[in-house]
C-alpha cells in the first residue's frame, strides 16, 4: 500500500497559477472571437454562405459544404 504526502502549495504560487489559468483563458477566448470574425469576413468575400452548409473545416484548413442529408 502507498502511503502519500501531500504539502499544500504557498499561497503566492497559487495565486500565480490561477492567475496565469485565467488570463489563458481570455486569451484563448480572444483569439478565437478573433478567428470566427475573420472566418465570417473570409467566407462572405468567397460567396460561401454558411445557411448554405458551408463551413471551415480547422483541421485541414479547408472549407466544406455540409450535404443536406448530413445536416440532420
Amino acid at each position: 500500500m502507498q502511503n502519500n504526502k501531500s504539502i499544500s502549495v504557498p499561497t503566492a504560487l497559487k495565486e500565480l497559477i490561477l492567475s496565469n489559468n485565467q488570463l489563458l483563458s481570455n486569451y484563448q477566448q480572444e483569439l478565437t472571437n478573433k478567428v470566427i470574425k475573420a472566418n465570417l469576413e473570409i467566407m462572405e468575400l468567397l460567396n460561401l454562405n454558411p445557411a448554405d452548409g458551408w463551413k471551415l473545416d480547422i483541421e485541414n484548413m479547408v472549407y466544406i459544404k455540409q450535404e443536406e442529408k448530413d445536416k440532420e
